[in-house]
């Protein structure tokens, strides 16, 4: 028995040791990117394990002041049996930048067991100091101890383009940044473009917006990345993109008092909210080359155009998948469906759609992929032709051609395949049951009434005079009542919101069946603004979807119904640049407006 625990405790430790051993070796260095002249900033190289003897490269143009100053940090987990080690060393160097200009720090050297490792290179820049009386300031290391005055120089939003001159389609990367020479305690309300005129696609970017160093002109600021996005122009000729508004605040020190004994035991900072605004920029959109080809739909990038069959030999009624996937980088998400000239004796549905798409820097990557479903009436051998898919590609600026593939498909006969006639294009309604064939005489049992009875004096007599007359009491009522309710504008409107809202998704109903897409979507948008503008009491001019969340939540509505109110406002205005939905997509996004309005009539307090 004693054996046994020696036994698993070695095992333990040959775990655990081996767990330590095998991650990778990584020796890394960082440092600022930008430093001013005469500036002191550390030089650090971590390590994720225990090293010795390390050696720095020349640094020319650096001086070495301190160091190295070490330190470590070790960490074990157990999770479900399993045992994660985590350790780190690091060496901190403390420069002096004594040359301006660029330099490249080449790698050090460290020992690590029998091991010899070399760290990254790494660059950094060293900038004269701006003399200027409107760049004057510290940087950012020294501005908790001062009391620097706010001016549009140390502080200001931008919004940066990567272009300002691009074709209808070509996708522009926005980046709204903050640049700072002050002490940022967070940030307040905040005010986006609506960027009117584009397909905005947002670029993902930490959730904690984190401040690096940038050189503007000779002046180190310290910025952060707000928010990115990827624009793609809809329309040619000049589009403004409005001002970004955001609230900063800054923290600075008190003046100190004097006789303030107790100022040094306490905060003494202040925060104080700076309202920034950046300028609006104008954007030139080109129109295409003259040469624009007959079957251009509007794709703009570079892709490569892959088409697949599932099988190509089935019986009749038997179902066909063919798939048509457009990959590469371009504005993939408004690329529509390709048009087959498929035989007659095919039954084809509306294609599905689906997309696979990451947004970055680069643009819009990824691919598109259109899926029909074909069935084969008839027997024999047919053709589905090749269809040529012709996109702009904004480097060479020129149009360019792929082309699907031709497929042959034999079709054998199958059960029902008859020799009569086929109607391919049978509407998918269902038959409706419209009465019966007969309609017999009726045979109910009947009083017959004696022709010329008197009827002054009867029950029935009376009864002529004064029903009327209880009607007209309770007439004038309801008509008093209704004269005050409509007195009150907004309440009349918040208790009609739901019936009005439902009233137009009838309309947008009809539209549906009459396959009326953008008329749809339209109608959709109506009945979810006008529930909404109703129902708050607020113009619908003052409602868009940059202070609707902050609304609803004000009124008591979830988080996750909120989610759904602005999922059903993006798929309606994608509906109008992206490919054609089928049917069912609009029956799931009618269905789930009905049901958002139900629970938002609910929920609204």
């Amino acid at each position: 028995m004693q054996m046994k625990k020696i036994l698993l405790s070695l095992f333990t430790v040959i775990l655990i040791t081996t767990s330590v051993f095998a991650d990778k070796i990584k020796f890394t260095v960082s440092a600022p990117n930008v430093v001013e002249l005469g500036e002191q900033f550390r030089l650090t190289y971590s390590l994720n394990k225990k090293g010795k003897s390390i050696k720095l490269p020349a640094l020319d143009g650096f001086r070495v002041l301190m160091g190295p100053s070490t330190s470590s940090n070790m960490s074990t987990q157990i999770i479900n049996g399993k045992v994660t080690s985590n350790s780190s060393y690091s060496y901190t160097y403390v420069l002096l930048a004594e040359k301006e200009g660029k330099f490249n720090i080449k790698p050090a050297i460290i020992s690590v067991g029998n091991e010899t490792k070399t760290s990254n290179t790494l660059s950094i820049e060293v900038v004269k100091v701006n003399k200027n009386p409107h760049n004057s300031g510290s940087n950012q290391t020294n501005n908790s101890s001062s009391n620097q005055k706010i001016t549009e120089n140390n502080l200001f939003v931008k919004v940066k383009l990567d272009r300002k001159s691009v074709y209808m389609g070509e996708h522009i990367v926005a980046t709204i940044k903050v640049y700072t020479r002050l002490t940022i305690a967070g940030f307040g309300d905040s005010k986006f473009p609506s960027f009117d005129g584009f397909l905005s696609q947002e670029v993902p970017t930490p959730g904690q917006i984190t401040l690096e160093r940038e050189n503007i002109n000779g002046t180190i600021y310290n910025t952060g990345i707000i928010r990115k996005l990827i624009l793609f122009p809809q329309h040619t000729g000049e589009i403004t993109i409005d001002p970004f508004e955001l609230e900063v605040i800054i923290r600075q020190a008190k003046a100190k008092r004097r006789n303030g004994f107790f100022d040094d035991f306490f905060d003494n900072y202040q925060d104080i909210r700076v309202p920034r605004r950046s300028k609006p920029i104008k954007i030139r959109v080109k129109d295409f080359p003259s040469n624009k080809p007959a079957n251009f739909d509007g794709a703009v990038g570079n892709f490569k155009l892959t088409t697949t069959i599932d099988k190509d030999s089935v019986k009749a009624n038997d179902a066909i998948t063919m798939r048509v996937k457009v990959a590469g980088n371009g504005n993939l998400k408004l690329i529509k469906p390709l048009e087959f000239n498929f035989p007659a004796d095919f039954e084809v549905y509306d294609p599905k759609t689906s997309q696979n798409l990451k947004n970055s820097e680069a643009g819009m990557t990824g691919s598109t992929t259109f899926e029909y479903l074909i069935i084969p009436r008839h027997g024999g051998e047919y053709e589905i032709p090749a269809v040529d898919f012709c996109f702009f590609d904004p480097k060479a600026r020129i149009f360019r051609t792929r082309s699907t593939k031709k497929f042959t498909i034999k079709v054998a006969k199958g059960e029902g395949d008859g020799s009569g006639t086929i109607i391919s294009s049978f509407s998918k309604e269902k038959v409706k049951f419209l009465g019966k064939d007969i309609r017999f005489i009726k045979t109910n049992d009947f009083s017959p009434q004696l022709k010329g009875e008197v009827f002054f004096g009867t029950t029935n007599f009376y009864l002529t005079y004064t029903i009327p007359f209880f009607l007209f009491i309770l007439a004038f009522v309801f008509n008093r009542k209704r004269i005050r309710e409509n007195a009150d504008t907004a309440k009349l409107k918040n208790k009609r919101a739901n019936r009005v809202a439902m009233k137009r998704l009838k309309v947008a109903s009809g539209s549906l069946k009459a396959k009326q897409k953008e008329q749809f979507y339209n109608e959709i948008l109506k009945a979810i603004w006008g529930y909404t503008s109703d129902k708050l009491s607020l113009p619908l001019e003052n409602l868009n979807k940059e202070n609707i969340t902050e609304i609803l939540l004000s009124k008591g509505v979830e988080q996750e119904l909120n989610d759904e109110f602005l999922s059903i406002l993006d798929t309606c205005e994608f509906a109008q640049y992206s490919p054609s939905s089928g049917s069912s997509e609009m029956d799931e996004l009618y269905q789930k407006s009905m049901d958002t309005i139900t629970k938002l009539e609910k929920n609204i307090k």
